[in-house]
Formats: structure tokens, sequence, C-alpha cells
């Protein structure tokens, strides 16, 4: 590496460096896409419940009036919070986080040697009935196990922006439009790349 008049030129990366940028282009071609999938499945679960939809637009209503929502606005939402979580929750797109082991450590009883890659099953412990009651909509005992962004000093870079525009997205749709499910619509969630729901999801939408 070197430096000339405040310019870096590489002539070979180093592999921590050339990791770095690989994240980096993998999390700006994914970020888009992981935010429509969320938002997808959030607005299935409001065209399913009217009742949270009126709840919503009435929030909308007396923090932002006729204006549109500003980054200040969408932070007092906190049923929009809520409804959001709930959904990442139910319907995370990352189902899968990864991390390698430097070294040789030991989880509970079991002996996990350094190099070992553990796959984290962000959907099965979303779902626990352990973690959150027998009909899997209580409180969750486990904080830490709600990890929609992953969890720790290495989650989501990308969290407070996708948070911000679901909730820009939601609010802006939910206050001109009601949502209802298609009878055509097909609940079927696929796990590819993202969790997606394999039919797309049809939605009745009628205008204020």
């Amino acid at each position: 590496m070197e430096t000339r008049k405040g310019v870096i030129s590489l002539k070979r990366p180093p592999s921590a460096l050339l990791l770095i940028t690989a994240r980096l282009y993998t999390w700006e071609d994914l970020r888009p896409l992981q935010s429509a999938v969320a938002a997808t499945w959030c607005l299935m679960l409001l065209a399913s419940n009217q009742g949270w939809q009126d709840r919503l637009r009435a929030e909308a209503k007396e923090i932002c009036g006729e204006r549109i929502p500003d980054y200040n606005m969408l932070r007092k939402m906190k049923q929009l919070t809520m409804v959001i979580h709930e959904s990442l929750r139910l319907y995370s797109p990352v189902m899968v986080n990864t991390r390698e082991v430097f070294k040789d450590m030991k989880l509970g009883n079991i002996n996990v040697p350094k190099g070992i890659q553990l796959w984290i099953m962000v959907g099965t412990s979303h779902t626990n009935p352990d973690i959150w009651g027998p009909d899997v909509t209580g409180a969750c005992k486990e904080p830490h196990l709600y990890m929609p962004f992953g969890v720790g000093p290495r989650n989501c870079l990308g969290q407070d922006l996708a948070m911000m525009e679901l909730k820009m997205l939601i609010t802006l749709i939910l206050s001109k439009f009601s949502l209802s499910l298609s009878p055509n619509y097909i609940h079927s969630p696929v796990l590819r790349l993202l969790l997606q729901p394999e039919h797309g999801i049809r939605l009745l939408v009628k205008k204020l």
C-alpha cells in the first residue's frame, strides 16, 4: 500500500481489506432487496389486520398531522416500531447468520474447534415456544435471541437505515390506502437467498 498526496494506491491489498471490500459490495447489493422483502411481509400482516392499520394511521395522524414524516417523527412512532419488529420476528428476510470460530471454545457441553462455521438459525430462535411461550406470541424471555439484524458488535450496519425506510414506506402507504388480502393469495414462505413469498403477496388496495 502506498500513499501519495492523500491518495491511497493498492498494489497488493491485504486480505482483510479485500474481505471488507467484498462485504461492502455484498451489503450494497442485498440491502434494497432485504428492505423490499421485509416491507412485503409487513404489509401482508397489516392487510390481515384492519385494526392495526387503523391504529397506525391514528398514530401517524397524531404525530405528523398533514405533514410528510421526517426522521424525528418516525422515531416517535412506537406502535409502528412494534409492528415492524413483530413482522421481522415472524418473517425475518435473513434466516441464517454465520460466525467463524477463531479459537477452540466450548458451548455448553459441546467442544467447538477453531475454524468451524457456526450457523445461527434466526427463524428457529424467533419461533421457539421455549422462548416466546406456547403460542409463540409472548414476550421474549431472552432478548438477545431476537436477531433480525444480527446481534453484538458485528450486527447489520444498515439496520437503522432499514428501519427508517420501512417506517416511511408503511406510513405513506397507510396514509392513502386501505389494504386487505386477496382471496387468491397463497401463503407460502420459501427460503432462497432470503425468506420470500413464493407466489408473491396479492393485496386488494382501496384508496382512502
